[in-house]
């Protein structure tokens, strides 16, 4: 197996499933850009709580995940061609929601954009 953080962009909409034993489980198709080459699909599966987050996404958003990395072949049914693949079980992601939750709101900011003023000395 191999370590990997990796980032891409939903496929479709992750659907949350139910595993026998009463554990959540989520698989999802990811799309990483690879250069200016045709992107790549990832496929991915989480489990427990890390499934109930990306579950809440759709398609389209932009997920980061870190997991275990595996290369998978197959046959291609309609033309006998050996394809190539990549799998990852999931151990954590972030999403741009995961980050705006955690992101601290100071009070009695009065900016439009929410930013944090700067604390120092410089002039301009």
């Amino acid at each position: 197996m191999i370590d990997a953080l990796i980032n891409g962009k939903l496929i479709k909409a992750p659907e949350l499933k139910t595993s026998q034993n009463g554990k959540a489980y989520c698989s999802f198709l990811l799309s990483v850009a690879v250069g200016e080459e045709q992107p790549i699909v990832v496929s991915a599966i989480s489990f427990g709580e890390v499934a109930e987050r990306i579950a809440k996404l759709g398609k389209g958003d932009s997920l980061a995940v870190i997991g275990s990395l595996k290369p998978t072949t197959w046959q291609d049914k309609a033309t006998n061609e050996t394809k190539h693949g990549l799998n990852i079980t999931v151990n954590n992601s972030l999403s741009v929601y995961d980050i705006k939750k955690r992101r601290p709101q100071e009070s009695g900011n009065t900016s439009s954009h929410n930013e944090r003023p700067f604390n120092d000395n410089l002039n301009f």
